[in-house]
């Protein structure tokens, strides 16, 4: 069975019974996930378990070989190396991928506004530090005002505390711009303080669901940190 992609107008992304193989390896097996728009979903597991792979499936870079995504055909996606076109001022790499007009401009200069880069619009990648980069990584997808936002750990190489001011960023955007996400990340901390719902995966399939909320933070650290084959107290 081939992959679907089709427009659904009251979730950001649903998906059903998603399989992926390499050759004699399944990478995802039976896979089902939804998550509505404005909601900020993050996905757990070990390295291997197929995160990467669905999120590959989930913006278009990797075919599957069966089930189905009910989702926009090009969400927007921010990777842990900002891709950056280097030739191009920042205001340019925010409007890339958009027709080129004095709305979309303004647009792109709105978006740098909105992540503490304004003054910058004609500067150049190079002149940015990593967390800089990110921002206007994010900037570029949150311009499109996308139905669905994927982020593939893209704090991972910031230090320690430049990533927590980019997570509040990111949350107080996406409480503004209201897209269905999904954050693929190790960081269960991270997982914690950003997401509405944490989901471990296992074996290819979605194996563990927690609603932020319902839970005590330390309690729901532990357990995920226990899902993840992590001893909390060694």
């Amino acid at each position: 069975m081939s992959m679907h992609l089709r427009e659904v107008s009251s979730a950001a992304v649903i998906v059903r019974q998603l399989r992926r193989a390499y050759g004699s390896r399944v990478v995802i097996d039976g896979l089902n996930l939804r998550i509505e728009r404005g909601e900020f979903v993050a996905l757990l597991g070990e390295s291997g378990c197929g995160k990467t792979t669905l999120l590959r499936a989930l913006s278009g870079l990797d075919s599957v070989d069966g089930g189905t995504i009910d989702g926009p055909r090009l969400p927007a996606v921010v990777f842990q190396e900002p891709r950056l076109l280097p030739w191009e001022s920042l205001a340019r790499n925010v409007a890339l991928g958009l027709p080129d007009s004095v709305e979309n401009r303004v647009r792109a200069l709105g978006a740098l506004a909105e992540v503490g880069l304004g003054e910058r619009a004609e500067d150049w990648p190079r002149n940015l530090s990593g967390g800089q980069a990110q921002r206007v990584a994010l900037a570029r997808a949150l311009v499109q005002e996308p139905r669905l936002l994927l982020l593939d750990e893209p704090f991972a190489a910031l230090d320690a505390l430049t990533r927590i001011k980019m997570q509040r960023l990111v949350k107080q955007l996406v409480e503004r711009h209201r897209p269905g996400v999904l954050l693929v990340t190790h960081d269960v901390d991270e997982a914690i303080a950003l997401a509405d719902r944490a989901l471990v995966m296992r074996d290819g399939a979605i194996a563990g669901e927690y609603v932020v909320a319902q839970h005590a933070v330390t309690a729901l650290r532990e357990t995920l940190l226990a899902e993840l084959g992590v001893d909390s107290h060694a």
